[in-house]
């Protein structure tokens, strides 16, 4: 059943749950497509920064690799299954309170520790998860203004699998998702703003 995030509650979010969240999506045996947490990361700011107008939990599964409600076996236990969605959502809150806070005090945990060229793979993986959350919604640009259209080209410009790394690559994405943030109306799957 998918979780209703409005109704979740605050979940605690760490380094404790970050090293468990992040270790567990390196294990073996997930379906073919799920997320590390790079590419997880990128989904989840997506979803904050640029909210689709989808049906509760919808966007859950493709964490996984799937597009429909079939919980694969590494997390079919209703423990497992239940762990996994607070460290999901836990993962969710913390980025909003991240990317919330004023003057932001976005740090990404993947994005941060990207200083040299030899990190552009994690950066295009966090970019094609941030793009797979824009697909969810019908609207495309439509609706959206002139500023967060530019802001979503500087980010796919920048995390493109064919994008070079530059000094202000991480800067330049940081700043195109503040920006978005800046002009949201609502938190997606965490609901309102307020």
């Amino acid at each position: 059943m998918p979780p209703n995030l409005l109704t979740f509650g605050a979940t605690p979010f760490g380094d404790p749950e970050r090293t468990r969240l992040t270790a567990w999506l390196r294990e073996a045996g997930w379906p073919r497509g799920h997320m590390e947490i790079a590419e997880l990361e990128g989904y989840l700011v997506a979803l904050l920064a640029w909210p689709v107008d989808i049906t509760t939990g919808a966007w859950l599964p493709r964490t996984w690799g799937d597009s429909g409600w079939r919980v694969p076996k590494k997390i079919a236990a209703p423990s497992q299954y239940e762990e996994f969605v607070a460290l999901i959502i836990g993962f969710m809150q913390d980025l909003d309170r991240q990317l919330s806070h004023q003057p932001s005090r976005f740090a990404s945990s993947v994005l941060r520790n990207l200083r040299g060229r030899e990190n552009i793979e994690t950066l295009h993986v966090w970019g094609r998860g941030f793009m797979m959350a824009l697909t969810l919604g019908s609207q495309g640009l439509k609706g959206r203004s002139a500023s967060a259209g530019a802001a979503v080209h500087a980010i796919a410009d920048s995390t493109g699998a064919s994008a070079p790394f530059r000094s202000r690559t991480v800067e330049d994405i940081v700043s195109a998702v503040l920006s978005l943030m800046e002009q949201r109306a609502s938190r997606g799957p965490l609901g309102a703003i307020g």
